[in-house]
């Protein structure tokens, strides 16, 4: 299979404690693009996921140094290094089973000021049928999206999940420290009309479900009992 080159694009990861799907997740790239441009945050600084980053992009910037900056110390650790046009963020717990069409992706960001970013995962995947009928399917120069902002009053104008985004707009951001959660990040631009566009289709599979770094049997608990939770909710509604 021809890998496509992604030669405008900084792939940026944040990784750490989870070597065995950071590998899984760097393997699902490599089969299809190569991203001359790679910088990696490794927040927890364990080896086996610095030795899986180093074999897997010799020539990729690894920021590992021990220190802990917290989620979004970290990231804005990796955005400081960022020298093309765009971004692809991703983590380590993502792979990718779909083509992508970045040259696409890119032209429809550039013509569309309001999209923060173009956001890969598929919203039927994390939301139930009532916040499904709420969203808004829309379609601009070739590109197919999912607009979210009508179903909730704060979330979905920004989202750490598999995204493509203009470095111009992470400089108008700033600095994501500032900022206490994702949430709060993503309450900050609805305010100021932006909005991430979501893929009408699954471009990216999560498999780091119920696998937390901090506290892996807390987070599967959690996460068993959500998916439990939204089976029964969707079976009322289809009643």
């Amino acid at each position: 299979m021809k890998k496509e080159l992604i030669n405008d694009v900084t792939l940026c990861f944040t990784m750490g404690g989870r070597p065995d799907l950071l590998e899984l997740s760097i393997d699902s790239i490599q089969g299809k693009w190569k991203f001359p441009y790679v910088i990696a945050v490794n927040d927890f600084a364990d080896p086996a996921c610095d030795e899986v980053f180093r074999r897997k992009f010799p020539e990729g910037i690894l920021l590992s140094d021990g220190e802990k900056r917290g989620h979004h110390g970290a990231v804005d650790w990796v955005y400081q290094h960022i020298q093309t046009p765009y971004a692809f963020h991703t983590e380590d717990d993502w792979i990718f089973p779909k083509a992508v069409n970045f040259e696409a992706i890119k032209n429809f960001l550039e013509q569309e000021p309001k999209a923060v970013s173009y956001c890969l995962r598929y919203p039927a995947d994390f939301l139930d049928e009532v916040a499904l009928e709420k969203s808004s399917r829309r379609q601009k120069n070739g590109v197919s999206y999912m607009d979210l902002s009508a179903t909730h009053e704060e979330w979905y104008s920004y989202s750490f999940n598999p995204h493509l985004i203009k470095a111009e707009t992470l400089k108008r951001i700033g600095a994501l420290s500032q900022y206490k959660k994702e949430r709060h990040i993503s309450r900050a631009l609805k305010k100021q009309g932006g909005f991430v566009a979501y893929a009408d289709t699954r471009l990216c599979e999560h498999i780091g479900e119920g696998m937390s770094v901090a506290n892996p049997d807390a987070g599967r608990q959690k996460s068993a009992l959500r998916l439990w939770l939204r089976k029964q909710f969707n079976a009322l509604k289809r009643s």
